[in-house]
């Protein structure tokens, strides 16, 4: 199995969820590091950190880079923020549509919110606060909203897919199975991202059996479990286990990387495999330092033929 191989934005440092890195790479210096360790396309980032439509299109294009996807979350389950979630949408769409590279093949990826601050504080730990759980008539909602976002998505000529995500309402198994249970494929299929399925208890591999065919595209994440029983211990949430690095360069933490690739080989895969390591920089990070995690995680996966 050879399949393209791209990176993320998130890789090196620059994400939605934690502030204050002790600081943060160009958006060319970053694009120049992906070129040099071998990758092939990257996803957006936060909408306007490469730039606006015409400066995102010169920079991906002048380094031979594919688009290929970008993080767009939504708060599904509250009607109150449809309106204004999905007019940033149709906003991050068009530069998407205007900025990507000829060729390019990017998903919309779709993912619930991450602003409610009893799901942030109980991250990882969903299961055991039922006080944290959607409502019949929340998760009604979010189906809705999320097939309406979908419907956005593709009439704007998008491949659309869900994104389970650490500190949202789509972060358990359960939850997981729940949405899966409801989708329509028709209009949007699956994000696996093996990080954040096994940091809200899921397991990887299994989901690429229960959901092969849903599956459209793949972020590659290794997930340290024991970060995650040190966090839970004490009391804290999801911007603490970020900060001390639950998610870990590929192959040294729990999420079974070589099992995933072997199960996704078994269903014939052919999407993209972005590599994403969630990094929170703290001053003892480099340039040279993270340039170094991310070209290990390239070669990593050059182990399996990829």
């Amino acid at each position: 199995m050879t399949l393209p191989v791209a990176s993320a934005p998130v890789s090196f440092g620059v994400d939605e969820i934690i502030a204050g890195d002790a600081w943060m790479p160009a958006p060319d210096d970053m694009l120049d590091w992906m070129v040099d360790i071998g990758f092939e396309g990257t996803e957006l980032g936060p909408p306007g950190f490469l730039g606006d439509a015409a400066t995102l299109h010169e920079r991906l294009t002048s380094r031979g880079l594919q688009l290929v996807g970008a993080f767009l979350p939504q708060r599904f389950s509250r009607n109150e923020h449809v309106e204004e979630d999905q007019a940033w949408l149709r906003r991050s769409l068009a530069l998407i549509r205007d900025g990507a590279p000829a060729g390019s093949r990017t998903f919309a990826v779709l993912s619930d919110g991450f602003d409610e601050p009893d799901r942030r504080a109980f991250s990882g730990r969903i299961q055991e606060h039922p006080e944290t759980w959607l409502s019949p008539a929340r998760f009604a909602a979010l189906v809705d909203n999320l097939h309406r976002a979908a419907e956005i998505c593709g009439e704007q000529g998008f491949e659309v897919v869900l994104h389970p995500h650490a500190g949202t309402y789509v972060e358990t198994a359960d939850e997981i199975a729940r949405v899966m249970d409801n989708l329509d494929a028709s209009l949007l299929g699956l994000c696996l991202d093996t990080g954040h399925f096994r940091f809200g208890g899921a397991d990887p591999t299994q989901a690429v059996h229960d959901y092969h065919e849903l599956i459209r595209h793949v972020h590659i994440k290794d997930c340290r479990t024991s970060v995650m029983d040190d966090v839970k211990r004490e009391g804290k949430g999801l911007e603490e286990a970020l900060s001390r690095g639950v998610f870990t360069t590929l192959g040294a933490g729990d999420s079974g990387i070589d099992a995933v690739i072997e199960a996704l080989r078994r269903y014939d895969y052919a999407g993209w495999l972005v590599i994403e390591q969630d990094q929170f920089l703290r001053e003892i990070d480099t340039p040279a330092s993270v340039v170094a995690a991310q070209r290990s995680n390239r070669e990593y996966l050059r182990r399996f033929g990829i």
